[in-house]
């Protein structure tokens, strides 16, 4: 007989060759953890496409990816300044925002008088929708870039203001005791026991502001920008084009992994003397799931 071996061997070969596949899924690697992280993506892919190109769906439901590239292609030279229109505006609101969040958790957590007064504040002030807030934020700030700068800042401000709060709740209370044993003061302790402690903790939690701002800068453009990539999303909403919408959902999605991603990289970097900076955990390795 001519032909593979799996074709000749009919189905039992297909499932010994099924079953390899698998096992090498299962092995740890680069190699392996990257197929498995693109098998629900292509997956997604492959149902889009077949379900778009026979017609299953409307098209001005749900764009074919033929489509999505003509329109990439379409207004891919608008895409780099506007771009730029929007990161400075993610920028601007993470440093700002985040700089006020990280001040007023390291101050929650030293303070008591200041928690007292102000947290019971912020509690109110984040259980607030911050869409909500975009007919506001139009009033006192106007139309242009500050009123969506403004959205993004208060919104990773709340963010990195909880995680430095809790980070600082959650510091062994063994280490602030050996520091107080051999007679440290009770700022030298905060500075030099409790802020190393929580790093790791601050940057978790810039991840989440990080990814959570370009959320923000979204839903701010909506408040009338007139240049950045969020106008652009609005232009497919008003033409009720989704292949536009998808095709600019999609950008903004690239950019919070890739803004992600860079930040783990410097995260892991950075943070080599943490626990979790080698393999996937202590606690996976214990249990021998890493």
């Amino acid at each position: 007989m001519v032909g593979p071996d799996w074709i000749r061997g009919g189905p039992r070969s297909i499932g010994n060759l099924a079953d390899r596949a698998l096992a090498w899924l299962r092995k740890p690697g680069p190699a392996s953890r990257i197929v498995r992280a693109l098998l629900v993506p292509a997956l997604a892919f492959a149902i889009w496409a077949i379900i778009t190109n026979r017609g299953m769906v409307q098209a001005i439901k749900l764009p074919t990816p033929q489509k999505l590239v003509s329109v990439w292609w379409a207004i891919g030279d608008l895409i780099p300044g506007a771009f730029w229109i929007t990161l400075q505006m993610v920028v601007t609101g993470i440093v700002v925002g985040g700089l006020a969040g990280l001040g007023f958790g390291l101050m929650f957590g030293y303070s008591r008088w200041a928690r007292d007064l102000l947290e019971f504040s912020f509690d109110w002030l984040r259980v607030v929708p911050m869409f909500a807030l975009i007919p506001l934020f139009l009033l006192w700030f106007g139309i242009g870039m500050r009123p969506q700068i403004a959205l993004v800042t208060l919104g990773v401000m709340l963010i990195l203001t909880i995680v430095t709060t809790e980070a600082v709740r959650n510091v062994l209370h063994i280490h602030v005791k050996a520091a107080l044993t051999m007679g440290a003061s009770r700022f030298h302790i905060y500075r030099t026991v409790v802020v190393p402690s929580i790093i790791p903790h601050i940057l978790v939690g810039l991840r989440l502001a990080v990814i959570s701002a370009w959320g923000l800068e979204v839903a701010a453009e909506f408040m009338g920008s007139v240049r950045g990539l969020g106008n652009l999303l609005i232009a497919g909403l008003t033409n009720l084009d989704s292949a536009r919408i998808l095709a600019m959902t999609l950008v903004f999605l690239g950019l919070a992994i890739a803004s992600d991603f860079l930040l783990r990289a410097l995260i892991k970097r950075t943070m080599r003397w943490t626990q979790r900076s080698a393999g996937s955990g202590l606690v996976a390795e214990m249990l021998g799931t890493a």
